[in-house]
Formats: structure tokens, C-alpha cells, sequence
């Protein structure tokens, strides 16, 4: 019986080392890590140096490869890469399922996100990853290759609203239907929060009742163990007050009752009140909700999938974070905080030819219009005309942009922190 040569045993032959016939037989092969989500964008990081756009969910299928390319350090430090939240264990929002070549990630409260084809059969899956806010999710999985076992990764891109309108009970928005006056109370406890965007709030002027008064202080400062009993006796007062609507949502969904927990929280987006949306966007990011974050029922009661409404939602709707990042002797680093209290803290660092320089500013804020101006008092002098500056919006890409000019040859134009 006869033996086929191979190109290999040719070499062999000739005098090749056995390493060469090595190398002809496997072929270079790569094991991929992901690096994270942008924090400020859409793309995600594999390994050190490749920028990649994850691939679109349409109807909970996703076709097709995600699109990758190297980048440069200075262009994947502007994209602020943010470390991924792995689904694993009890907080896990997701889980993942794989077949052959399709992968299928689905949501922990039941429902599927996304199927997916991978161009060989898939082995195993490595991890699960999701963004801040679940509004992308990558999976690290092996396929062999060439005889070996290696990593691939991929990314999803749910898209605004896609996890908003996976629950068949959760009403989908018309964008053909007039949007109703922020102004006006919604009285109809069945109407979708989602279509009523709420009013920029302001500072809520006192309230006239003696009782409800006495009720909120008790209740803030009512012990631990007391205090859901004591914003239960706020809303017998005023069964709509969005603080307490907030706080007895949270103790409900401490004491393990989401469902009690979601309809304080559908009550308050129903509730018509100016500060409502303060409490809303509280809830979106406060950990004592996070549990409940990939619920699409609770996706849509605060609003976290719907576009901003209002001025107070495109500089408070991802959290009061926004930054900017740097090029060295151009453009400063900037971290820009603001909080429902109406205070925000801002640092700027600049960088050029070694020498570094810190600045931090304090102050506070109100909404005027379409633009937020910042108060930046000087000790013991009173408040000027001159000491504020106006911040206004501008479209980047598919979401807000925040540009503030602070005189002084200080402009910066910030985006959206997603942690």
C-alpha cells in the first residue's frame, strides 16, 4: 500500500526540519478577548486594538458578522471603554443557549433577545457580557479551528427600544400619535407612561398641608426598619407624592415583592406630578432596583429605552455623567457630574509636552428652555450674571452632546457616560 505524499513529508524530504512541517500544518490561528463596551458609543473593543460595531437585532435576530477594524490608541481612548458586566450568578440579567452554530441569548425574566449564526459550530460558550444600561450584550465563545480551540467574540446592539417592546403587555408607542401636554395629569391608571413625557421639573414649591409636610420629614427621617411603613403613612396623605411612591417601591422590592415594587413605580410615571421624572430617572440607576433593570416592565415605567422628552432628561437621563476625552495639547480631559440636587462637580485636565494641569470647579445648576446653565458662585460674593455659564444640546451620532462655554478660553463639548 502506497502513502500520498503530503507537501509537508516533501519537505521532510528535502532536509526540512520537522518544525517547518509544523508550521505547514497549522495554520496561524487567533484567540480573542473582549475588551469592553464604549462608554460614549456604540462599538466594542477586542483584545487591545480592534474596534468592532456590534451587529443590529431586528424581530430578535441578528445575521451576518460584526464588522471590525484595528484602531489607534488615541481613537479607542475617545470611545472611553467601560469593563463589561458579566451574566453570571443571581444578578445576572441574561442568559445564553448554544446549538450547533446558533447562539441564543435570552433575558432571566423570559423572552429572547437575539439568535444568532456563527460561521463554524460552536463548541462552548466562554462568557456572557452586557452594557451598563443592557442595551448591548457580547458573548466570548470557542469554535475549533484548524484543530485547535480558540475564542471568538460577538456583540449585539438591541437598539433603542428593543427591550421596551419585547413584553407583548407593555404598549409600543406610536410615532404618528400627537404627544400629549406634559402639563396635564394623567388620571387613567391603565395609560402607558411611555406616551405621556413628562414636564422639566423644578424646585417643587412647599407644600401647603401642615400633615403631608410633617408625614415627608418623619419619613426621611424615620430609622431603617421604619421607614417603608412611614412613606406608606406619606401616600395615605397624598397617594401620588413621587418621593414616596420612589421609597415604597424600593422597600417593596427589598422585601422580595417585585410585583408591589412595579406598580408603585407605574403609579409614579403615571402620576402627572413635575418632579416624577426626578424619581424616574432615580430609579433607573439606583442599585436597589437593579434586579429589576432588564424587566421590560420596569424599562418602560422609567423610561430607560425612550428618547429623552424634556431638557431635565438629556442632561440627567443617563445619570448626570458626561465626559470628554483628551488630546494631548489640543483638547482637555473633562468629567462633568450632575446630580438631582441641582449641585454639579466638574474636573478638567490638560496635558501637553509632560506637563500636567488639574482643575476642579463646584457650583449649581437650573434648566432655562433648551439650555442648562451652571452657577458658579464665588466665596463670599453674591451671585452674578457673570457667574454663569449656559450649556446647550447638539446632535452626535444617535444620541445628545452637551457643549458649555465657561469663558476663559474653556469650551468643551461632553457626551453621556455609559458605566
Amino acid at each position: 500500500m502506497s502513502m500520498r505524499r503530503t507537501p509537508c513529508a516533501s519537505a521532510l524530504v528535502a532536509g526540512l526540519s520537522g518544525l517547518a512541517c509544523l508550521v505547514c500544518f497549522v495554520p496561524a490561528a487567533r484567540a480573542d478577548t473582549f475588551g469592553g463596551f464604549s462608554g460614549v458609543d456604540r462599538p466594542y473593543l477586542v483584545n487591545q486594538d480592534r474596534v468592532c460595531t456590534p451587529i443590529a437585532v431586528a424581530n430578535s435576530t441578528a445575521v451576518g458578522p460584526p464588522r471590525c477594524a484595528k484602531a489607534a490608541a488615541d481613537t479607542i481612548a475617545h470611545l472611553s471603554i467601560k469593563p463589561p458586566i458579566v451574566q453570571s450568578g443571581a444578578t445576572a440579567a441574561f442568559a445564553v443557549q448554544v446549538a450547533g452554530r446558533t447562539i441564543t441569548v435570552s433575558r432571566k425574566t423570559g423572552g429572547t433577545v437575539v439568535t444568532w449564526d456563527a460561521p463554524d459550530p460552536v463548541v462552548k460558550i466562554v462568557e456572557l457580557y452586557a452594557s451598563q444600561y443592557d442595551d448591548r450584550v457580547a458573548v466570548a465563545y470557542n469554535v475549533r479551528r484548524a484543530g485547535k480551540e480558540i475564542t471568538d467574540v460577538v456583540a449585539f446592539d438591541l437598539g433603542q427600544n428593543q427591550t421596551a417592546v419585547k413584553d407583548p403587555t407593555v404598549p409600543v408607542k406610536d410615532p404618528t400619535v400627537p404627544v400629549k401636554d406634559p402639563t396635564v395629569a394623567v388620571t387613567d391608571p391603565t395609560a402607558d407612561p411611555t406616551k405621556v413625557p413628562p414636564g422639566d421639573p423644578g424646585t417643587p414649591a412647599p407644600s401647603a398641608d401642615p400633615k403631608l409636610v410633617k408625614a415627608v420629614a418623619d419619613a426621611r427621617a424615620a430609622p431603617k426598619a421604619r421607614a417603608p411603613s412611614a412613606w406608606k403613612a406619606v401616600l395615605a396623605v397624598d397617594r401620588a407624592h413621587p418621593e414616596a411612591l420612589f421609597r415604597s417601591a424600593a422597600a417593596e422590592l427589598a422585601a422580595k415583592h417585585p410585583g408591589e415594587a412595579l406598580a408603585s413605580l407605574l403609579a409614579l410615571a403615571s402620576s402627572g406630578r413635575a418632579d416624577a421624572i426626578e424619581w424616574l430617572i432615580e430609579a433607573r440607576f439606583d442599585p436597589a432596583f437593579a434586579s429589576l433593570r432588564a424587566d421590560p416592565k420596569f424599562r418602560a415605567a422609567v423610561g430607560l429605552d425612550r428618547k429623552p422628552a424634556t431638557t431635565y432628561e438629556r442632561f440627567l437621563g443617563f445619570g448626570g455623567q458626561w465626559e470628554q476625552t483628551a488630546t494631548s495639547c489640543d483638547r482637555p480631559e473633562v468629567r462633568f457630574t450632575a446630580t438631582r440636587d441641582r449641585t454639579f462637580k466638574l474636573h478638567v485636565k490638560t496635558a501637553c509636552e509632560g506637563s500636567i494641569y488639574n482643575t476642579s470647579f463646584k457650583g449649581t445648576w437650573r434648566i432655562a428652555g433648551e439650555r442648562v446653565i451652571l452657577q458658579l458662585p464665588n466665596k463670599g460674593k453674591q451671585l452674578t450674571a457673570a457667574d454663569e455659564a449656559a450649556c446647550g444640546f447638539e446632535g452626535a451620532g444617535d444620541e445628545d452632546a452637551m457643549r458649555c462655554s465657561l469663558g476663559r478660553d474653556l469650551d468643551f463639548v461632553v457626551l453621556p457616560t455609559r458605566r
